[in-house]
């Protein structure tokens, strides 16, 4: 989608840069938190900017990966150009507005921004760009990368093969999309990261940013593209609902990873040309050990709130009306249920039995493809006992979709029935599979 006019399902951006004109002057969206399909319109929240201005005056945490790009003031295919930045800028403790929630609850929000060199710029905004360029910048989220182990900006720590996918896969696939999106870019928002960097990163889905010159002459969504600060129209992601103070809130903000894949392409109406240039970079602040006698794991224990496109309404009590993806890119389904007993098979929370799980991840050595199982089944207190690790809790457990009659769930046929984590996949399938979210990959209908 390009910022102001295509029609990509880049949501965030939507929202954000395509009615700058009616937008409220103190308003922004942000990603709620770090779910699996990142860029659904339900993961979509309202923020204040005064407040996040105010609080990234002094982020609490920062990271900055330079990489190179390519003179885009000039024709397609341009000359290669040092000096490009992706920035990272992490607050902590924002509270939401009343319209999102009336509970003392409160959210950790991360900033990526983007700069172009000095040479691209004039009196503070972009130079005019060639109309034969077309920008993509595609964004995936982890938690997998060992938080301690510090994270090279060109993305080295990723393995060699899933670098080299991460850049096949949209240069190879260019334009190949535009007759359906509008976009030259080869991947949609909500599209899988490569098999090949599932076991470093688990199974991520993108988030993209897609523009051309017609954006650059819109000064606002210019300064957002292209000056490296964070504005109004910034991409932003936070951590869920947390209590004041919440150190497993602030783990969970500082130890994302951000691979960002930057690709420099051209126009639709450029025939002939060379294939685009990807550029991989990579960010998390540096690693800082939580205090052991100051860590908190419990989340308010009633809060709801309200997003703006695709309204969901989540409550955090007994009776729960949620909003889910049916499939990836596809539309969402509302469900209504009941909260249900936690099986024997599952972990509730530390550090007592009677807090419920609101969100997990998987368990150390478990393998990245159960990534999304156990995210999905832990937001509903389903966090099983050595496959998955909970990571935020409350005193009520979320109501899990209703199972479907007859519907039933068994691992994908490539796995090895062999392996460790197989009886995972066949508690945890059956699980996702009964209420309707069956990933391929990982689980069949059976």
């Amino acid at each position: 989608m390009s910022l102001v006019r295509g029609s990509l399902p880049r949501l965030l951006t939507l929202l954000m840069l395509g009615s700058m004109a009616v937008q409220a002057q103190d308003i922004s969206y942000i990603y709620f938190d770090n779910i699996q399909y990142l860029a659904n319109a339900s993961n979509i929240v309202e923020i204040s900017w005064p407040v996040l201005k105010a609080a990234f005056a002094s982020p609490n945490k920062t990271d900055t990966a330079r990489f190179e790009g390519r003179d885009w003031t000039k024709p397609y295919p341009g000359t290669a150009l040092a000096g490009f930045s992706a920035s990272l800028r992490i607050a902590d403790d924002l509270p939401f507005p009343s319209e999102v929630t009336t509970e003392n609850v409160l959210t950790n929000v991360a900033a990526l921004t983007f700069g172009v060199p000095e040479s691209l710029m004039s009196h503070s905004l972009p130079k005019a760009m060639d109309p034969s360029w077309y920008i993509c910048q595609h964004f995936f989220v982890s938690t997998l990368p060992d938080p301690t182990k510090a994270v090279d900006h060109n993305c080295s720590f990723l393995p060699e093969v899933c670098q080299a996918d991460l850049v096949k896969r949209l240069v190879d696939t260019w334009g190949s999309l535009y007759n359906d999106t509008g976009a030259m870019c080869g991947a949609n928002a909500l599209n899988a990261i490569p098999l090949s960097c599932r076991e470093a990163v688990g199974v991520l889905t993108a988030d993209v940013l897609a523009w051309d010159h017609l954006d650059l002459e819109n000064i606002v969504a210019a300064k957002a593209l292209t000056v490296d600060e964070v504005q109004q129209h910034s991409w932003m992601i936070g951590t869920g609902f947390h209590d004041p103070h919440n150190q497993t809130s602030y783990y969970d903000a500082y130890n994302r990873t951000y691979i960002t894949v930057n690709v420099f392409g051209h126009g639709p109406q450029v025939s002939g040309a060379s294939k685009p240039i990807a550029k991989l970079a990579c960010l998390r602040p540096a690693w800082t050990a939580i205090p052991a006698s100051s860590i908190s794991t419990t989340s308010p224990a009633s809060t709801s709130f309200t997003t703006t496109p695709g309204t969901i309404a989540t409550s955090l009590s007994s009776t729960t009306t949620i909003t889910t993806p049916t499939a990836p890119g596809s539309s969402t389904t509302s469900m209504k249920s009941t909260a249900s007993a936690t099986s024997d098979s599952t972990s509730s929370a530390s550090p007592t039995s009677t807090v419920h799980c609101l969100g997990g991840t998987i368990a150390n050595g478990i393998s990245g493809n159960l990534l999304g199982l156990c995210s999905y089944g832990c937001d509903f207190d389903h966090c099983l006992l050595g496959g998955c690790i909970c990571t935020s809790s409350a005193t009520v457990a979320v109501a899990a979709p209703t199972q479907v009659t007859g519907q039933h769930g068994c691992p994908a046929k490539n796995l090895d029935p062999n392996a460790n984590d197989y009886k995972y996949y066949v508690d945890l399938c059956e699980y996702v599979c009964s209420r309707g979210y069956c990933p391929d990959g990982a689980c069949r209908y059976c």
